[in-house]
């Protein structure tokens, strides 16, 4: 079965957490991997140190996504890609959301993996594979989490509508739904007595996952020899989405 090796491809969020740890599993895997990040003297440190491409990119600046997404085809090549991009400021109900805040979720989250997406076809010039990162609020409810649940289940509807648009140019699209994950962002989580035990009671499997678990079903979703997964979504949860 046809793995990464000398494929060439970009994720895009891969300085720090679920992001990092995909950037660490492809290069283990023999691909020619490319990352970004918001932090250029960050994005600089992670990529000489896995041997990897690197550009500063803010998804928020919408004209420099295709822009990056060009010049790494240019200067290493183009088969996969994968959006890791994502922020959750906020954690209140939704009567006392600043609308603002949800603007920006929803333009990180959402819009700038379409935007991200859409340049990446339009640089693709062969079969490729792209997998977008969601989570398990892609199709459960979470609680003063509005905008980011809101952003998250609609990557779980482009997903289905990128694969069937791209489908005869043979172009995958994917959807990871990882659960509650060990990463910077759950760490206040992690290290309150309270909290930490009501979530792990909540996991099937009693545990939160690593960044590496979910690192290799992105792998798996990218190699070539899994030619006939598109358009599905895949949890990486523990099982809290068999509840």
């Amino acid at each position: 079965m046809p793995g990464l090796e000398g494929l060439p491809v970009l994720v895009v969020g891969a300085t720090r957490g679920i992001g990092l740890a995909v950037a660490q599993e492809l290069v283990r895997r023999g691909a020619r991997v490319g990352i970004t990040g918001r932090d250029p003297q960050r994005v600089a440190q992670v990529a000489e140190s896995l041997g990897a491409w690197g550009r500063a990119l803010d998804v928020r600046n919408r004209a420099v996504i295709p822009e990056v997404i060009s010049t790494f085809r240019h200067e290493v090549g183009l088969y996969g890609l994968v959006y890791n991009a994502g922020i959750s400021p906020a954690f209140t109900r939704a009567d006392k959301l600043d609308p603002e805040v949800w603007d920006q979720v929803l333009e990180v989250n959402l819009t700038g993996a379409f935007l991200t997406a859409q340049a990446f076809a339009r640089e693709l010039y062969g079969p490729g594979s792209l997998v977008l990162m969601g989570s398990v609020l892609s199709f459960k409810g979470g609680a003063r989490l509005a905008a980011y649940t809101a952003a998250k289940a609609g990557l779980w509807g482009l997903v289905r509508a990128l694969a069937l648009d791209w489908a005869e140019r043979g172009i995958r699209v994917n959807l990871v739904a990882p659960g509650w994950t060990e990463t910077e962002m759950t760490q206040g989580l992690r290290e309150h007595p309270t909290l930490k035990e009501a979530i792990l009671r909540e996991i099937p499997l009693g545990r939160m996952a690593s960044p590496e678990e979910v690192a290799k079903m992105v792998a798996f979703l990218l190699e070539p020899g899994n030619g006939y997964l598109t358009g599905g979504i895949y949890a990486v949860d523990g099982g809290v989405s068999a509840k």
